[in-house]
Parts: structure tokens; C-alpha cells; sequence
């Protein structure tokens, strides 16, 4: 081969490897200029959501604010609303679904009924169907109790966090009221169900109440007991005139404390929690294992004890 083909050739070689490689870093560039613009719409839509939301002509947080000012503590609409359930039609839902529930359950029973007891009566199978009814009706009250119970359990679990973040933006500079916006506009994004019940606290305070008794009814809504004892050192801060990132951060290192202090609770009560797991399994594997080998080799020998 010449030496000018070579040149031709090493020449053509590299035109097409900065071709490809133009190519290719023109359509990765693209890519992520349209991922960036993506992101963008979505996380100004995202803002723009959180901003409807913390408007004050939200459909969901009035009707939460009269629920609960009008409802008792027992009633159906209070229940879902601290379920997560903020709509209007809620309630109309639920019923519709639990009547729905009943029914099949009803329906059910009297087309297995007669197959699994044929000598049985049709008016048994009424008393049977309805019996079952009524129970699937009680199962889903306690579906909803138990929803609403988990969800002021998670609650419980996130106020320290909510209390880190907010002494975070104290720390950085901001007010308490734009402090507690800030945090409010980052739980939404992150878990809504809490940031929904932070966003109220905002509400309150753009009404006029103060800031510890926004905390104070947030407390009574997520059944937190710190939340209660915030609204106190906040009520006395402002009495005392006394620094709030100073109470703040007292409180956050006590929240801390008793955050080790439940783990360490929980860590001890382990041993006597797995006591009756592996009494009822545990032991009695192991004494099967153990004296079954016994059993056996005792009754061989008396097998070979006994006369031909």
C-alpha cells in the first residue's frame, strides 16, 4: 500500500470520528437540554400547585377549616378528613362504597350458603348474610379508623424533622413566619400529608392568629403532643421576649434526646417480645431435636432387651 493511500485513509478515519463524535455530542447535549427544560415546567408547576394550595380560595382546606369547626371529634367527616380525606364528596364515596361492600358480602353469602349447608334454611341464610353484612360495615369504619391512627403515627415520626428544617432557615436568617413557609413548600413536595397540615398553620397565620395558637390547633388536628409543647415555648418566648432560635434549638436538641431515647426503649423491649415467639416455635423444635434421638435409642435397646 502507498504511503499517500495511508494518509487518504487515515484521513478519511478521522473525518468520520469527529463526524460521530459530533453527532453524538450534539444529540447528547439536546437531551440534556431538553431533560433541564423538563425539569423546569415541572418543577414550576409544581410551585405553582403549592402556591394554589396555600391560597386561601383552596375548595380543600375550607372545607377541612369547617369540618372542623363544625363537626364533633366522632363524626364520619371528621374521621376521613384525618384519614387524608379533604374532598366534599368523600363521605358520599365512602358510604357508596361501604353499601357496596355490604351487598357483595350479602350476595355472596346466599349463593354459598346453600352450597356449603344444603339442609339449611333460607331464613338462615338470611340471618347468616346479614350477620356478615354487618360485620363487613364495622370492618370498614375500623379500615378507616386504623388509616387515620396510621397516619398520625408518621405524623409523629416527621415533627422532629419538620423541626431540624425549620431551625435550619431560623439559622440562615428568615422569620419564623417565613421559616415555617419555607418548610411547608418543601414537605408538600416531599410528603404532602404533612405539608397539607403545615399549610394550614400558614393559613392561620395570614389570618391573624398567632403563632402559637396556629401550632396549638395543628396540634389537636395530628394528635402530636410535641406540637402542643412548641405552641407553649413559642407563647412563652413571645411573653418573655426571650430569642425564638434560641427555643428553637433548645427544643430540636430535646426532640433529638427523646428520639434516641424511644429507639433505645424500643431496643430493650426486643428480648422480651421475641420470649414468646421462640417459646411457642423455637423451644419446641429444639426439644423434639433433642429428645426424639433419646426416645429412639432407648427403644431400640429395649427392643433388643426384649426375648426372641
Amino acid at each position: 500500500m502507498d504511503v499517500n493511500e495511508t494518509l487518504v485513509l487515515a484521513a478519511i478515519f478521522t473525518a468520520v470520528l469527529i463526524l460521530t463524535f459530533t453527532i453524538i455530542n450534539a444529540v447528547v447535549q439536546r437531551r440534556e437540554v431538553e431533560r433541564n427544560m423538563n425539569a423546569a415546567r415541572s418543577k414550576r408547576k409544581a410551585d405553582e400547585q403549592i402556591d394554589e394550595l396555600l391560597g386561601s380560595g383552596n375548595e380543600q382546606m375550607r372545607y377541612y377549616l369547617e369540618v372542623v369547626n363544625k363537626e364533633s371529634a366522632d363524626s364520619l367527616r371528621m374521621r376521613l378528613v384525618q384519614a387524608g380525606y379533604f374532598s366534599s364528596s368523600a363521605i358520599h364515596k365512602f358510604n357508596l362504597l361501604r353499601f357496596g361492600c355490604v351487598v357483595l358480602v350479602f350476595l355472596a353469602v346466599q349463593v354459598l350458603f346453600p352450597i356449603v349447608l344444603p339442609e339449611a334454611s333460607t331464613t338462615a341464610a338470611y340471618a347468616f348474610g346479614g350477620i356478615a353484612g354487618g360485620l363487613v360495615f364495622i370492618l370498614c369504619s375500623w379500615f378507616l379508623e386504623r388509616r387515620g391512627k396510621k397516619r398520625m403515627r408518621e405524623f409523629r415520626k416527621l415533627f422532629p424533622d419538620f423541626m431540624d428544617l425549620l431551625l435550619v432557615c431560623v439559622d440562615a436568617g428568615l422569620s419564623i413566619n417565613a421559616a415555617i413557609d419555607r418548610v411547608t413548600r418543601e414537605f408538600l413536595q416531599t410528603v404532602p400529608d404533612f405539608g397539607v397540615q403545615l399549610s394550614f398553620v400558614n393559613l392561620e397565620m395570614r389570618a391573624g392568629r398567632s403563632l402559637h395558637e396556629a401550632l396549638s390547633n395543628f396540634a389537636e388536628r395530628v394528635r402530636v403532643e410535641e406540637a402542643r409543647t412548641l405552641a407553649v415555648l413559642f407563647r412563652q418566648s413571645h411573653e418573655l421576649g426571650s430569642d425564638v432560635s434560641r427555643t428553637l434549638r433548645s427544643f430540636a436538641a430535646e426532640m433529638r434526646q427523646m428520639r434516641i431515647i424511644k429507639a433505645e426503649e424500643k431496643a430493650n423491649q426486643l428480648p422480651i417480645k421475641m420470649l414468646f415467639p421462640m417459646a411457642f416455635f423455637m423451644f419446641p423444635v429444639s426439644l423434639i431435636i433433642v429428645v426424639v434421638p433419646i426416645m429412639m435409642t432407648i427403644i431400640k435397646l429395649f427392643l433388643q432387651m426384649a426375648p426372641a
